[in-house]
């Protein structure tokens, strides 16, 4: 576990918890699915990787890494509160999502 990977998303996602929910999501249609979904299965992968003080299971660790992508396609249509609410998420998963050994060895 990196502790500083942790309090990194520990702040982001205090952050995402006190920010209202961007209109705009509720209007993006995607192919890659429902932004309301996706960004449900996100959340509940980070607050898992929370509560686990810095631990993801491989199966939520390989929703995270998917929903991720989704977001990645949708978000060039986005804009303002909108692009800022998903770019907190991507940001999250790629924290959570890189090997302790790329994270260590970049510090």
């Amino acid at each position: 576990m990196n502790e500083a990977v942790l309090d990194e998303v520990t702040v982001l996602w205090a952050e995402h918890l006190g920010a209202p929910w961007p209109d705009e999501l509720y209007r993006v249609d995607d192919r890659n699915g429902d932004v309301v979904e996706i960004d449900g299965a996100i959340a509940g992968c980070i607050s898992a990787y929370l509560q686990g003080c810095g631990r993801l299971d491989p199966k939520r660790s390989r929703i995270l890494q998917v929903c991720a992508r989704d977001l990645q396609k949708i978000l060039p249509r986005l804009r303002d509160e909108g692009a800022q609410h998903v770019r907190r998420l991507i940001r999250m998963a790629e924290l959570i999502g890189r090997p302790e050994e790329s994270v260590t060895s970049s510090s």
